[in-house]
């Protein structure tokens, strides 16, 4: 019966990973028009009842797209701060980490589709959510090391993620000379050093 149970939800969490790929295939695609479920589903060769089985209409769905597109950076993020065992270094990383998000053409082109698409109840719902708290806890660590306040680890999240949105809003990505400023920027501000 277990075995059935985990096939099960195998499945369902495949069906609902091709609904994801799909929706940022298709948002890209028709960007900067609003995408169609219909397209969405066809790409992810899946059904209407299954859209609707996992998802209350397309703002649940871009929610789930940035959802899963943080965690995917927090997983890039860890990668990058286990190599260091310095914290003001893991914190570096975590800049470095956050700002070559944007500087990538590819991920720059998916967030700017994605949020493109939400509705303004559905940015309100991101904006009052703690949809990136996992890419501030990882902060969390490296700061306490420092023996820092928690404050600090917010304040070095607020100036990298801040930069980061004014990049992205402006569409252009951030060079390597704009990266090495907010780091050395946030390392003072904290009174670390390199």
């Amino acid at each position: 019966m277990s075995t059935q149970v985990s096939t099960q939800e195998s499945d369902r969490s495949d069906e609902v990973e091709r609904i994801l790929s799909a929706a940022v295939a298709v948002m890209q695609r028709v960007a900067p028009a609003t995408p169609r479920v219909s397209d969405i589903v066809a790409e992810a060769n899946t059904s209407n009842k299954a859209f609707y089985r996992y998802f209350a209409g397309k703002d649940e769905l871009f929610l789930a797209v940035m959802q899963r597109g943080v965690a995917l950076t927090v997983t890039y993020l860890e990668r990058l701060m286990a190599k260091e065992t310095d914290p003001a270094e893991k914190i570096v990383r975590w800049i470095e980490g956050v700002l070559e998000q944007v500087a990538d053409p590819e991920q720059l082109s998916t967030s700017r589709a994605t949020t493109a698409q939400m509705s303004a109840s559905a940015n309100r719902s991101v904006a009052n959510s703690d949809i990136m708290s996992p890419m501030r806890d990882l902060l969390t660590e490296p700061t306490a090391a420092l023996g820092l306040s928690p404050l600090d680890a917010d304040a070095v999240f607020l100036c990298t993620t801040g930069t980061m949105r004014r990049f992205f809003g402006a569409g252009r990505r951030p060079s390597p000379e704009d990266i090495a400023h907010v780091v050395r920027f946030c390392l003072r501000g904290i009174g670390a050093r390199r």
